[in-house]
């Protein structure tokens, strides 16, 4: 009796989506900080207006993290300490800081500064990552280089914002010190060499390399621009975080949409049938409009909440969202580095695994 060949698996496609939108989610992504720019630099408004249409973006984005964790009921009781309390001292600590104010809530605000500089990158070499194993280039030479020219930038831009100022987050100065001249300019130089290198390798293996591979090159580029705006560019300092947030927030719920996408592609799970309906392929707007009802949910409590206590709406909506962002900077950085999810399904065409 014969056996029937396996069928060959499709190749893997080199793009997370496809071209097109690959370039407007995770490349151009970062051209949205000259919006922030306009409005603070060029037409002169103050912070807030920024933080506010940020906000409508921003608060989503906290939210597509939950589609990982509380939406999903199997998944949401699993790590009570890693989903519940440690989100939970977060808020907290949020609502003691602002209603101790002082040192707690330098500290606080200096913490969301530093921590979301880091939470930004590490976002962006996630990206990068996912392109090296998709083009087999994670394991070449220029894949160390790449490394570096996505961090190292990303280093300098915040270290010349501590050099320069301003040094204000949402009225309060962030705990800094005014690093050197010479390790500011040393680093740029550093920088400077490394992507010389980088262009020559590049150059030099050009006629080997496959025409979809430029997207790295562009992608270190561009993710050096949403870097350099509101950290070395943009002069308020609400709206250069407000800058850096803005595409960051963009760039991850395509992300955890593309993850949710792949994981369920096999169609509704009956363990999760609300995240899963809304993950399949031609839903895209299903998926936003769910994380965008449960940000307005949480908006609307705020102002609620505003009103009991008899304080401005911002000041309240500014307290949640310091909580929610203390606990997703921990709880992001927990879901994509365990072992649970396999997040091969982001790099190749292999089967979602069972859940």
């Amino acid at each position: 009796m014969a056996f029937a060949a396996p069928a060959a698996r499709a190749a893997d496609p080199p793009w997370m989506i496809a071209p097109g939108v690959d370039a407007l989610l995770f490349l151009g992504v970062t051209l949205l900080t000259l919006i922030p720019w306009v409005v603070s630099d060029v037409l002169h408004y103050p912070g807030w207006y920024v933080i506010l249409g940020v906000g409508v973006v921003n608060g989503p984005h906290l939210i597509s993290t939950w589609t990982r964790v509380y939406l999903v009921p199997g998944e949401r009781f699993k790590r009570p300490v890693r989903y519940w309390l440690i989100p939970g001292i977060a808020m907290a600590l949020a609502i003691g800081a602002d209603a101790e104010g002082g040192i707690l809530l330098r500290l606080v605000r200096s913490t969301i500064f530093y921590w979301a500089t880091w939470h930004f990158v590490a976002q962006s070499w996630g990206v990068l990552r996912i392109y090296q194993r998709k083009h087999g280039a994670a394991l070449r030479p220029e894949a160390r280089l790449e490394k570096a020219l996505v961090f190292l930038p990303a280093f300098f831009c915040a270290l010349h914002r501590l050099y320069t100022g301003p040094w204000m987050l949402f009225g309060i100065e962030v705990i800094h010190g005014r690093p050197p001249a010479l390790l500011v300019n040393g680093l740029g130089a550093l920088i400077v060499a490394l992507a010389a290198v980088y262009l020559v390798v590049w150059f030099r293996d050009g006629k080997q390399r496959a025409a979809h591979e430029w997207v790295r090159p562009a992608y270190l580029a561009l993710n050096f621009l949403g870097f350099a705006m509101p950290f070395l560019v943009i002069r308020d300092g609400d709206s250069a975080f407000g800058a850096a947030a803005l595409w960051h927030a963009v760039q991850y719920i395509a992300i955890v949409w593309l993850f949710n996408d792949r994981r369920y592609r096999g169609g509704v799970d009956p363990k999760a049938r609300l995240v899963s309906w809304v993950s399949q392929r031609g839903r895209a707007l299903a998926y936003v409009g769910l994380i965008a009802l449960c940000a307005a949910v949480v908006y609307t409590f705020a102002f609620g909440i505003s009103f009991f206590v008899a304080r401005p709406f911002m000041d309240i909506a500014l307290t949640f969202w310091t909580g929610f962002t203390l606990g997703h900077y921990y709880l992001d950085g927990t879901i994509w580095k365990s072992r649970r999810y396999d997040l091969r399904t982001l790099t190749t065409n292999a089967p979602a695994p069972a859940v």
